[in-house]
């Protein structure tokens, strides 16, 4: 895997833990940063992530102070995959945190840089997308199409980014949240639990 991308930009960050009984889990980065001017929640993974209760719980966490705080949520190279079963308690914690990201009544960026895959399931949680590589064929139906941004470079992402967040700021709380449900509606058919590269 080559190196992280978030690191490479010069970013303000406070990384935030919360409860100290649960894992830190295998996250890059999670807390606040700056991307410019605008204050958002981010959390960066790999392919490794949010493979425990403990760590969805911690996207949990991050997820309520984003709505606390009225600020954004960006994803960074945080894959999702659908499969048919996990424990109960993976269930319950991935439910808790799809229903707080779904309610969000401020935008859910997600960031895709190159160093691992991803699919069309892979945004349906979000309301925009950056991506390093076109989307496939058959991501082409994919509600979000309208919101995604192609990086020809690693460096062109927070420039994206921030456009997006602009844009997205415009539209209406009700707005995002109904094509959030509307997304997964069509392609979640299943629980949400770590992918595999």
């Amino acid at each position: 895997m080559k190196p992280s991308s978030v690191c490479q930009f010069p970013m303000k960050a406070i990384e935030l833990y919360g409860d100290r009984a649960g894992s830190r889990g295998t996250f890059q980065f999670a807390g606040l940063a700056w991307l410019q001017t605008e204050k958002v929640v981010l959390m960066h993974g790999d392919v490794q992530s949010l493979a425990k209760p403990a760590e969805w719980r911690r996207f949990h966490r991050l997820a309520t102070l984003a709505h606390r705080l009225k600020k954004p949520m960006v994803l960074w190279n945080l894959p999702v995959v659908r499969e048919p079963s996990a424990s109960l308690a993976l269930a319950s914690a991935i439910q808790q945190t799809e229903l707080q990201l779904v309610n969000l009544p401020h935008p859910i960026l997600t960031v895709f840089d190159g160093t691992i895959a991803w699919d069309a399931v892979e945004l349906a949680l979000g309301d925009g997308a950056v991506l390093t590589k076109p989307m496939h064929d058959e991501d082409a139906a994919l509600p979000l199409r309208q919101h995604v941004k192609i990086a020809e470079r690693a460096d062109d992402i927070p420039a994206h980014l921030s456009a997006l967040l602009c844009h997205l700021s415009e539209i209406p709380a009700e707005e995002l949240m109904e094509n959030r449900r509307e997304t997964l509606r069509l392609l979640v058919k299943r629980p949400l639990i770590n992918g595999k590269s």
